[in-house]
């Protein structure tokens, strides 16, 4: 899977934040789930020790929205391993990743919410 700068993409603006995390969406999906979830660790490893908390919900709010519009199924298997790599993190960035998700999660459209919550 190709580098990318996490948390230059929290930065960036809600329509090119969501170009840049759909081509690592695209990336990721098709990977075995071991190597999802390492990059999937990765990624949350390095919001949850250098993102400031604006940019993790940006950057929350907007995978919430891509992973929405996943079938069901991938929906399904992605959330389990995403739900894993948050769990697998040190207790503090675990934590963290948890309230800032749960959070996010509140805030999206209703109809995100409904499907994401449906498939976990």
């Amino acid at each position: 899977m190709a580098e990318m700068n996490v948390l230059a993409i929290a930065s960036l603006d809600a329509v090119e934040r969501e170009a840049k995390m759909g081509e690592l969406f695209q990336q990721l999906l098709p990977l075995p789930e071991s190597e999802q979830l390492s990059a999937l660790q990765a990624l949350i490893r390095e919001m949850g020790e250098k993102a400031t908390d604006d940019q993790y919900r940006n950057l929350c709010f907007t995978n919430l929205k891509l992973a929405a519009n996943l079938p069901d199924e991938a929906l399904k298997n992605f959330l389990r391993v995403r739900l894993e790599a948050g769990r697998t993190l040190p207790p503090q960035l675990a934590e963290r990743d948890q309230k800032l998700m749960k959070m996010s999660l509140g805030e999206v459209d209703e109809q995100i919410r409904a499907k994401i919550s449906k498939n976990m």
